[in-house]
């Protein structure tokens, strides 16, 4: 594996995943700004596109990822980077991850 130009968040959040691999759930196991690595048993080729739901625990909404293309599988594994958001999903996603950041190096 090569070094990532931004440190990723360990996470345990529940997915919901609609495209051309089909639809279904899964768990993002970490993320960054830029995408996320994501566990699940549905079949994720790369450069497939997916609209991924991100649900964020407590009474957050979800952020919705319009498009994220697969860009590494292994297993019921894969990678994917964040290609397009709707809505304020990425100022969402800044927040979330920023008090994440702040919250590990107390």
């Amino acid at each position: 594996m090569h070094e990532r130009g931004r440190p990723r968040i360990e996470v345990d959040y529940p997915v919901t995943l609609s495209g051309e691999g089909g639809d279904g759930t899964g768990t993002m196991t970490n993320l960054t700004i830029t995408g996320g690595e994501i566990e699940s048993d549905l079949s994720a080729a790369i450069g497939a596109h997916f609209r991924v739901h991100i649900h964020l625990s407590g009474a957050r909404n979800p952020i919705d990822i319009a498009i994220a293309t697969v860009r590494w599988q292994r297993d019921h594994r894969f990678g994917v980077e964040f290609v397009r958001f709707e809505s304020n999903a990425k100022a969402q996603l800044e927040e979330m991850l920023n008090q994440s950041d702040t919250a590990s190096s107390l």
